[in-house]
């Protein structure tokens, strides 16, 4: 469902907004001034909406004040002004700092909504150009608008600049190694080589040769020097991917490098000094490898010093619908097919599904889809395991009370409340300021009605992990 943040100062106005928002399927929040949209957008891992509707004459900081404000720090939403009085100059400064349109006061229906669907496909095509060029270089963005992954752009920003070891965490499939294609490129040595190894893909006794080269005669098939991959990373980044399955011999001649700077190739009788960024991964619990002994300790430490965390897909369910329709079109023009729709019922089935296999499951999937899928994608469509999910999770909002049964008109909206409340907190993965935003809410009076109708999240079952 579209987001939007109403910025107006006008009650019956913005009462106006968002009736028609809301009979447009649409989420509207508001804030009655600049300052308090500034304080509901600029927290980095603040998630932005869909669509920002601002006025232009505001009580304190003015509307294109805030366009500038949110423009420095990079988290300007797609923008429509509604004024009867901005100025030439306003409009061509908004327009500068990225504003999609300007609508007269007063407006009608019918020209709202249609800047509101101009401006949202200029949105969406906008995002397509940038997935384009990301592929035609080579590299792939980390997606998502969900507050964990605004939390995970803002950790890789703090830690990219600097010359420190990274570890990235988290379940396989979530994106670790986009993770760490983001720091080297924000890092100062983004013109250098960004070099890759996947520990568990290769067999152990080859991963030494790998890693640190050998010279001729080192061993049977050595017929010349080769360099390790230390050696060709210098003066970039090495990225270890899936560290916790290293050998323990081989931890202690990696610990060694972190440790002084220098490797010394199979059969060398000399070091050599490399300059090398090292970023790991693992989906591995390393702490328990370290008290099992699997792991040695002075190497996680050397390796830890910055840890970032991936979320798992079912932590932002909010991204899910983004995902799925960039990788269908990304997988659309890959097998050069003609684009077909998707009912919006499959992607109320992608919300309430678990994924664990995270990213890489609905990648996959897309994929399937694409090639295997009829026009237009439905329900019926998908695997067993996710439609059977769907309708178990798809219950009324309201439980069958009998045949014939009348409730008290006060037990009847607590259990209206409670079940939408609750659906709205499962399409969001229990994400509370995200379910407020659709129910339009404001996230600490949905935190009050939760404490009051008892609403809790549930313990997540067995069955779950088996999915």
């Amino acid at each position: 469902m579209t987001t939007v943040l109403v910025v107006e100062d006008d009650p019956r106005i913005r009462a106006d907004l968002v009736f028609r928002l809301r009979g447009w399927s649409m989420a509207p929040t508001t804030a009655e001034s600049a300052e308090g949209a500034l304080a509901l957008l600029e927290p980095p891992a603040a998630p932005l909406p869909d669509l920002l509707l601002l006025d232009v004459r505001l009580p304190g900081m003015s509307g294109l004040d805030l366009v500038r404000r949110l423009s420095e720090l990079d988290r300007l939403p797609p923008t429509i002004i509604i004024s009867g009085e901005a100025s030439i100059t306003e409009t061509v400064e908004g327009l500068r700092l990225g504003v999609h349109d300007f609508i007269e006061k007063p407006f009608s229906p019918e020209r709202l909504h249609r800047s509101i669907a101009n401006t949202l496909e200029h949105s969406s095509l906008r995002q397509r150009v940038e997935t384009l060029e990301s592929e035609l270089h080579g590299r792939r963005e980390l997606l998502g608008r969900s507050a964990p992954m605004e939390e995970l752009r803002t950790a890789i920003a703090r830690a990219a600049p600097t010359d420190s070891r990274v570890l990235v965490l988290g379940e396989s499939g979530t994106g670790k190694e986009l993770v760490a294609d983001a720091l080297h490129r924000g890092s100062p040595r983004n013109g250098r080589p960004f070099i890759k190894l996947n520990c568990a893909a290769i067999p152990a006794e080859l991963i030494e040769d790998e890693l640190f080269g050998h010279v001729e005669g080192a061993f049977t098939g050595a017929r010349s020097d080769k360099c390790g991959l230390f050696e060709e990373a210098d003066g970039g980044t090495l990225f270890l991917d899936e560290i916790g399955d290293m050998e323990v011999r081989l931890q202690s001649r990696l610990l060694r490098v972190l440790e002084d700077g220098r490797v010394r190739r199979v059969g060398d009788t000399r070091d050599r000094t490399v300059d090398v960024r090292v970023v790991a991964a693992t989906h591995a619990d390393l702490e328990r490898a370290v008290a099992e002994r699997r792991f040695r300790q002075d190497l996680y430490y050397r390796l830890a010093h910055l840890p970032i965390v991936v979320p798992p897909l079912r932590d932002r369910t909010g991204d899910v619908r983004l995902l799925f329709d960039a990788f269908v079109d990304r997988a659309w023009r890959r097998h050069r097919m003609r684009p077909r729709g998707v009912e919006p019922a499959v992607y109320d089935a992608l919300e309430v599904y678990r994924w664990p296999g995270n990213v890489r499951e609905l990648e996959s999937l897309c994929d399937r889809l694409v090639v295997f899928g009829a026009d237009p994608i439905t329900v019926d469509q998908l695997p067993a395991r996710i439609s059977a999910r769907a309708d178990v999770t798809a219950t009324p909002a309201i439980a069958p009370t009998g045949d014939g049964e009348i409730l008290p008109l006060r037990e009847f909206k607590t259990r209206a409340e409670t079940g939408h409340i609750r659906r709205a907190l499962a399409r969001t993965g229990w994400n509370v300021a995200a379910a407020a935003r659709l129910l339009g809410l404001q996230r600490t009076y949905l935190h009050q009605k939760m404490a009051v109708l008892g609403v809790t999240r549930p313990e997540p079952s067995g069955s779950d992990d088996g999915d």
